[in-house]
């Protein structure tokens, strides 16, 4: 094996990766003197750890370039300029990812990949001989692998390959590939391995650390197994910062899907939303119910403050509006609203009575008087087109939006406040609206998925039948579980499924976009889907009793525990990412949405929900153990 000499400012993943394959390999800085370049046998320039892709003194370059002229083995990562190629400014690759060539060693032609934000150097006076073994193609809807032509390949930006014989480059960040979390993490461990091999002259097997974040595939989800989770879960909001003054002044969005690949730190997105910070103060509420923790208590007590003394309109034609965000001042959705009020609903069910129960009606009374005939609303309204016209068109049947993305969780949020107070209104047009939606149903209009729509209608169908026993209710409940389970996988998640590739996300290149490429890809979705069903299956037990819902449960949080992150990294250890691609069980998918690609972390809608739902299930076995 040759003796390699790694020229990196940084200790990083892929200087350590060498340094315990290689027994004779040392570490310089690139702007060291006296670098022994004659004594080595291997060269490896890293600059993928640096604000800008690194340039090479004059001095050290001559050097470089008399190792390549002796036919010695070359690798440059993210470098400025070698041989008669020299770089422009980095392009941005959040959203374009990597597509193996035919000369690619150690992965098949077509195998995708992702470099996450990742940047791109783009080179002239690139040789017309060099040999690429990956590309980067714009917005690949697929989701591990693609046929592509030969000229589809082509038009493909250089990202790595063969400058010549002796020399690979790399035209962007690799060298933290472990703290950037490159995915999946087998494919870039096979173009680790061809790597390190061409520095070595011979085929090597190479034993790899952990990756950051792994997965307890183990557990068998028992009492003791889901408490342990959800410690962990409610532990990391407060590791991870997103409570501001422990609630009282709202909780962040979550982390976004920039995570650096420069140094693998993951970018927070700290936007304070209603919504987020309701559902978070309902993970800390259940606790508070099901543990007696009074500490969880005063968290919830101080969410449920944020939204309602802040963040709802007290006086004026707005009255009882829950503002959407502190940026989004005077927008109103109801589907988030809906989940923001959902904790103080079921405190006022399940928790001995909520401070601002009253605030949540009249938070429902504002959404209701914007609400059709049918019971359905438009996905959003904004004050500034508020006019009398438009208050009056908000109130007609066949204006709403005919699906459970904007409307179930609405609807759940009828029921539940009839159920505290015994007001037939809201129970009556929330009946109304799901009859509109169970009426389309399947065909009812998709904001990300099929699977979306049927994991979305769990909760409020259960608590429609708890309010009305009729057994046409219990049927829909009954038809949307057995529905989900064709999309079942066998760890216990639901893949996301869009027949005719219809919802408005599917298959979109800016914007909002599902994780799906092709129905059958084993992607599950814990932002718009998977989440929502540890608290709709518990519901659905804590109403009928019946064993099939308290499996489903058992199901999902197999699936929910195994999904939850592991991680010396505190901010990441007990928090659950937006994708996993369940084979893999991996955080994983199409990246193309525009904000919430698949690593990203939502404190709300992702693990606020999960925690209410893992929680439930003790209020439900308590209800039929007594």
């Amino acid at each position: 094996m040759n003796r390699i000499l790694i020229l990196s400012s940084t200790k990083n993943d892929l200087a350590a990766l060498l340094l315990r394959c290689f027994t004779d390999a040392a570490v310089y800085a690139p702007e060291s003197e006296n670098i022994p370049f004659a004594a080595y046998d291997a060269l490896c320039v890293l600059g993928g750890d640096g604000q800008a892709p690194l340039i090479l003194s004059a001095r050290v370059r001559m050097a470089v370039e008399e190792m390549r002229r002796q036919g010695k083995p070359v690798f440059c990562e993210f470098v400025a300029s070698i041989g008669r190629i020299y770089c422009d400014t980095p392009v941005r690759t959040d959203h374009h990812r990597l597509c193996a060539t035919a000369a690619c060693r150690g992965l098949l032609r077509g195998d995708v990949l992702d470099g996450h934000c990742n940047e791109r150097i783009p080179y002239h006076f690139m040789p017309v001989d060099i040999q690429p073994w990956l590309r980067y193609h714009d917005y690949i809807c697929a989701h591990d692998h693609i046929d592509m032509t030969a000229e589809q390949e082509a038009a493909g930006a250089f990202a790595m390959g063969l400058l010549d014989e002796n020399t690979l480059l790399c035209a962007f960040r690799l060298c933290n590939f472990r703290r950037a979390r490159l995915s999946p993490r087998a494919s870039w461990e096979g173009i680790l391995c061809a790597v390190v091999s061409f520095l070595a002259g011979e085929t090597v097997t190479l034993a790899f650390d952990p990756p950051v974040c792994t997965h307890d595939t183990q557990t068998v989800c028992c009492a003791a197994d889901t408490d342990a989770a959800v410690r962990r879960g409610l532990d990391w909001f407060i590791r991870a910062g997103m409570l501001k003054a422990q609630g009282a002044l709202g909780v962040r969005e979550g982390f976004s899907h920039h995570i650096r690949a420069m140094d693998g730190v993951q970018l927070r997105a700290d936007t304070v939303r209603a919504d987020c910070t309701g559902e978070v103060g309902g993970a800390f509420l259940m606790d508070a119910i099901c543990k007696g923790n009074p500490e969880s208590r005063a968290i919830y007590n101080n969410t449920a403050a944020y939204c309602f003394d802040f963040m709802q309109i007290k006086q004026g034609e707005h009255r009882g509006m829950l503002r959407w965000t502190e940026t989004a001042w005077e927008v109103c959705y109801q589907d988030d609203v809906a989940r923001a009020i959902l904790p103080t609903l079921l405190c006022e069910n399940f928790g001995g009575g909520a401070a601002h129960f009253k605030d949540a009606c009249l938070a429902l009374d504002y959404l209701v008087d914007t609400t059709g005939e049918d019971g359905l609303r438009v996905f959003r309204t904004d004050i500034c087109d508020m006019s009398p016209t438009r208050w009056e068109q908000l109130k007609q049947a066949g204006v709403g939006v005919p699906c459970a993305h904007y409307n179930a969780y609405y609807h759940a949020a009828l029921l539940l406040a009839a159920r505290a107070d015994g007001s037939p209104y809201y129970a009556e047009l929330a009946e109304r609206g799901l009859t509109t939606l169970m009426t389309l149903y399947p065909e009812t209009r998709r904001e990300t998925s099929e699977t979306e729509e049927m994991c979305r209608l769990v909760l409020p169908l259960a608590l429609l039948y708890e309010r009305t026993g009729k057994s046409e209710h219990y049927a829909w409940l009954c038809r949307v579980v057995s529905d989900l389970e064709r999309v079942q996988h066998f760890s216990g998640g639901y893949a996301e499924w869009d027949t005719g590739y219809r919802a408005a996300c599917a298959r979109n290149e800016r914007g909002e976009c599902a994780l799906l490429a092709n129905n059958g890809d084993p992607v599950a979705d814990l932002l718009y889907s998977n989440n929502w069903l540890p608290l709709g299956f518990a519901y659905a037990y804590y109403v009928t009793g019946q064993a099939l819902f308290h499996r489903k449960w058992e199901e999902i949080a197999r699936f929910i525990l195994t999904a939850q992150l592991h991680s010396d990294d505190l901010m990441l250890d007990g928090a659950w990412t937006r994708a996993m691609d369940m084979d893999r069980m991996e955080s994983y998918g199409v990246p193309h949405d525009v904000g919430w690609a698949p690593c990203c972390i939502e404190t709300g809608w992702t693990v606020g929900e999960i925690l209410m739902g893992l929680q439930f299930m003790h209020i439900a076995e308590r209800k039929w153990e007594s």
